[in-house]
């Protein structure tokens, strides 16, 4: 799975917004704040933000005391939901559902495997809320699978 630049900046941008909102659900931050926490280009921080407010994850108001906060508490964004806004569906093949494609021969039932990782991306990714990441609170089930054998080893 490849996250994208887009992906990770909104998530860390969101989670900066978590901090912000479990303190105070009334506190705005400016996108340069933002930016600067999480070393994230800020023209291109703005434009996400500009997709999270369009999909109600975030709010915004202008003016010289203006900035962004969370749309919703961070318990009811799940990682899944901010992947989808930046970059649509979790799995795709070449840009297609897997239910879509079909193949032949030997290779028949490989749509079979496509959506079985769809099945466990899914798992994950909608199990884990913005919440939980900003408070370590991950599920267990989670944080068991940190602890598999080559977890940490790129393969």
């Amino acid at each position: 799975m490849d996250i994208s630049a887009g992906s990770d900046y909104a998530v860390r941008a969101l989670l900066c917004l978590s901090d912000a909102y479990l303190a105070d659900p009334t506190t705005l931050m400016a996108s340069v704040d933002i930016a600067a926490e999480q070393q994230i280009p800020v023209k291109f921080l703005e434009a996400i933000l500009s997709e999270l407010k369009h999909a109600g994850l975030v709010d915004s108001k202008r003016g010289a005391h203006g900035g962004y906060h969370l749309g919703k508490h961070p318990r009811e964004i799940s990682v899944a939901d901010v992947l989808r806004i930046i970059d649509g569906p979790l799995a795709a093949v070449k840009g297609e559902n897997p239910e879509s494609v079909k193949y032949q021969g030997s290779a028949a039932h490989l749509q079979e495997v496509w959506i079985a990782a769809r099945v466990a991306i899914r798992d994950i990714l909608e199990e884990v809320s913005l919440y939980q990441i900003a408070t370590n609170k991950l599920p267990a089930r989670i944080t068991k699978t940190l602890d598999k054998p080559g977890a940490w080893k790129r393969r």
